[in-house]
């Protein structure tokens, strides 16, 4: 079963744009990324470098990624180092002097050994050119290091700031064993945006000053839901945003961030789909945009320029609405009642932002139906199927308040109801009584302690229904109205018989309730199912297997005054033609 949702067309609109963007954000880039960094592994200021030999590659989840964030995929990679259009390449070894591995656990754990070919004194000679590296102090317990990037050629960058690029061997278009593969569109000297990952870096220069542009993306909870980074709403760290530069090279952040945006063009930074929470708004400088999930926008190049992107979403709630089948009619889902699938459950109310929600659930196979919700107070109600005999064993409606990160949960008990037809101790003892008894009601009966124990019953028969006294003479066949035989002698249905119409002369309570309880527990195998269905009785409803028990108890252990009540309570009861009791399937649920 599925549910669908009907609300108010401020709230139809926005659901209607994060239907759209859950398509559209997060999809297809490389996991994990990039970073720049000393040879320890420590991050400097705004990314600025004193020296271009004081940079080393570093790679990993990222910056504020939280615990599990994706890492690089493991396999072999070729890094190069270029002004931030890409266009330039300022590596000045060979690409297989650029190869490193990554591991399993996504961090850079190793360099390849590699020697290129030099003239020295006009002889070639094999000189190594592997490059040197550092031990990560974030994680040394993987084995992490980090990679020096010379030798690189200055910048022609008037900020002095670099590009880094890394991407899988496999995807490297071109040879290796050259310096440079030649840049085309779409073409980095062999590395293609789409499979790299890049970072931009900043070595100090002389000259006219110039501060490179920068990015912050910040992300909060926008608890109340209306668009407005109020006070007292909290910034959320470490939520997952993908950074798409001019070259369309896609590198992933974790908020809060702050980042260089080189080269100068369009950039589109598109935040995560994380379920159970819902956008609410984007800021870009102070604006709201409708952009979502993604702030595009140009980034024109100039000295200090700046940007700030937010994004605002709110944490949904967690409602769970089920429907059982409450077989004993006490309003409380029991272990062994089954959930009601295809229920149709209401929620309307009034969300923190001032929305009218109103949506409804068709409870699934289990009976129930989980779904995110927006904070706010609802009453959630049922609906209630036309036909089928369906009373409801709990409120039909309840109200409940529903917080930011709630988790809740509603249950609805239903049944329903039909009639028995019970018939007396007499019937039980004819021969339509007798046709319908069978050997498993007989041992059911001698399992019981009124059928376990010598009593006062002497006449027809003793304990248990055997059709044989204690001495092992068989008991007298069984006699109809007319005198026919319904059951033949040292036969337990002539035992059965001779109990049930027995007069009792000596008068004993014991066996006039045990003569009852016979006739009941027929009643309940045989109209309601078994013993252990729900009647109604004196207003609620009651166990048969509690009335049993009970008239056990009272055999046992009672006086002969409630042994005697307690006897003509049965009788009522097995002389009643209409008893209400709930059915013991529900069937299937039908609405019109």
């Amino acid at each position: 079963m599925g549910r669908r949702v009907v609300l108010i067309m401020v709230v139809l609109a926005t659901l209607g744009v994060l239907a759209l963007a859950s398509t559209q954000a997060l999809a297809g880039p490389m996991p994990g990324a990039i970073f720049t960094t000393t040879a320890d592994g420590s991050r400097v200021n705004a990314n600025i470098f004193a020296a271009k030999e004081d940079v080393y590659l570093d790679g990993g989840p990222g910056s504020n990624a939280p615990a599990g964030a994706a890492g690089l995929n493991e396999g072999d990679y070729y890094f190069q180092v270029t002004d931030p259009s890409g266009k330039v390449l300022l590596s000045t070894d060979a690409v297989k002097c650029r190869k490193v591995h990554v591991s399993a656990l996504g961090v850079i754990d190793y360099v390849y050994p590699c020697t290129k070919l030099t003239k020295v004194r006009g002889v070639w000679v094999e000189v190594d050119c592997t490059h040197k590296t550092g031990i990560d102090i974030d994680h040394p317990e993987l084995g992490a290091i980090t990679v020096q990037l010379m030798p690189y050629l200055d910048t022609p960058n008037k900020g002095g700031v670099y590009k880094v690029w890394i991407t899988p061997c496999e995807n490297f278009i071109g040879d290796p064993n050259l310096v440079d593969n030649g840049y085309s569109p779409g073409n980095y000297h062999g590395f293609r945006p789409p499979d790299s990952k890049t970072d931009n870096f900043k070595v100090r220069r002389n000259g006219p000053p110039y501060t490179p542009p920068v990015v912050t993306v910040k992300k909060f909870n926008d608890a109340n839901g209306n668009g407005i980074w109020d006070a007292g709403e909290l910034e959320i760290t470490g939520w997952r945003v993908d950074a798409i530069d001019p070259l369309g090279v896609t590198n992933t952040y974790y908020t809060p961030i702050q980042i260089t945006t080189e080269p100068a063009g369009f950039w589109n930074f598109v935040e995560e789909q994380r379920e159970g929470w819902m956008y609410t708004c984007t800021y870009l400088d102070g604006v709201r945009i409708r952009d979502y999930p993604a702030a595009y926008f140009l980034v024109a190049g100039t000295s200090r320029e700046t940007h700030e992107v937010i994004f605002g979403n709110i944490q949904l709630a967690r409602l769970t609405v089920c429907k059982f089948y409450d077989l004993d009619g006490d309003g409380i889902w029991d272990a062994g009642e089954p959930g009601i699938p295809g229920w149709w459950i209401y929620e309307h109310g009034t969300t923190v932002a001032g929305w009218v929600w109103d949506s409804v659930s068709i409870t699934k196979s289990n009976g129930c139906d989980t779904f995110w919700i927006m904070p706010g107070l609802y009453d959630i109600t049922e609906r209630m199927p036309l036909s089928g005999g369906w009373m409801n064993t709990t409120p039909t409606t309840r109200q409940i308040q529903l917080a930011s990160g709630d988790s809740a949960r509603v249950e609805f008990g239903n049944i329903r109801q039909g009639q028995a037809d019970f018939d007396t101790k007499g019937y039980w003892h004819n021969k339509n009584g007798l046709g319908e008894t069978t050997p498993s009601d007989i041992a059911y009966l001698n399992s019981l302690a009124p059928w376990q124990a010598p009593s006062s019953y002497f006449g027809a028969g003793d304990e248990p229904i055997d059709g044989f006294f204690a001495n092992g003479t068989p008991v007298a066949a069984a006699n109809g109205d007319w005198g026919e035989t319904i059951a033949p002698a040292g036969s337990a249905l002539a035992e059965q018989s001779h109990f049930l119409v027995d007069s009792n002369a000596g008068g004993d309570p014991r066996e006039q309730l045990a003569q009852q309880l016979d006739a009941f527990i027929m009643n309940c195998r045989h109209r309601l199912g078994g013993v252990g269905a729900a009647i109604w009785l004196n207003g609620s409803w009651v166990s048969t297997q509690t009335l049993v028990t009970q008239a056990i108890q009272v055999w046992q252990s009672g006086s002969d005054s409630q042994r005697t009540a307690m006897a003509g309570q049965l009788d009522l009861l097995n002389n009643n033609d209409a008893v209400p009791f709930i059915l013991p399937d529900p069937g299937t649920v039908i609405y019109p």
